[in-house]
């Protein structure tokens, strides 16, 4: 009985697998693949990607160059790209940085797990970066930072106007050069885990502005030491964040960053 179990359970999530999409969301339209109907297209390359999440002990990846996903859709100047991921994990791409024809510049694909030939589990676990795994090439070129490659997506989503959208993130017009380069800062790597003033769609980590700013309970010191290592400061059962070396965020970013949430702490609003 307990081996018709495990049969039964084995082949229900085999099943479960088989059955993931990805979501395309743009002007109203919801457009869904499957791995099989991507995995047949004729667009798909093999790519050799040794800067993945894998680090170098999987490199090889059946996937089609992102842009190619989004033609024939609608994208405002403006918009930029959502790309959320099953986990609450949700970075937010600028669409120059996602669509670059420069030859010269990181190139990002969709990767594409195969049900017939899964790939390794992340972290000793079963689960992998797949069914679907935003990749890059050369991601040097463009300084491509590590929150800018997610894994488990479930949908990518064409957000239009931004500042619209998430309008309690934004610092007010005329703000110090440094509050507005230090939003682009926490867009780019804070964004993907933690909401601020309610806004975003990240549900990893906790707001950085409700109930209370972390300005608000570290000195500046003592704060930029907790975005380089948070565990050299504290630790817990589950801890997610991992620290931001300067080669991700430079000294001038981080306090720029931080600025940026000194800033903040005083326009606290709720959704």
């Amino acid at each position: 009985m307990k081996s018709i179990i495990t049969a039964l359970v084995l082949g229900l999530m085999n099943t479960l697998a088989a059955a993931a999409t990805l979501e395309i969301v743009a002007d109203g339209r919801r457009l869904t693949y499957t791995e099989s109907q991507l995995l047949a297209r004729r667009d798909v390359q093999t790519l050799s990607i040794e800067d993945s999440v894998y680090q170098r002990r999987f490199t090889r990846f059946k996937a089609i160059p992102i842009a190619r996903l989004f033609e024939g859709l609608s994208i405002p100047p403006a918009a930029v790209i959502q790309c959320n991921a099953v986990d609450g994990f949700s970075v937010i791409l600028d669409q120059a940085r996602l669509f670059s024809a420069d030859p010269g510049a990181s190139k990002a694909y969709l990767a594409i797990e195969d049900p017939k030939h899964p790939w390794p589990g992340l972290d000793g676990t079963p689960r992998s970066a797949g069914p679907f795994y935003l990749v890059w090439t050369n991601p040097q070129a463009s300084r491509i930072g590590r929150e800018e490659w997610p894994y488990q997506l479930a949908s990518l989503r064409i957000v239009s106007d931004p500042r619209a959208a998430f309008p309690r993130a934004y610092p007010a017009a005329g703000t110090p050069s440094a509050v507005t380069s230090g939003f682009q800062v926490f867009r780019k790597n804070c964004s993907a885990c933690h909401k601020m003033n309610g806004d975003g769609a990240a549900t990893i980590g906790p707001d950085l502005n409700l109930p209370r700013n972390p300005t608000e309970y570290f000195d500046p010191t003592a704060l930029a030491r907790l975005i380089r290592n948070p565990a050299s400061l504290r630790t817990w059962p589950g801890m997610v964040m991992r620290g931001f070396s300067e080669g991700a965020i430079s000294d001038s970013e981080l306090a720029d960053l931080i600025a940026y949430l000194r800033y903040m702490s005083g326009t606290k609003t709720r959704p």
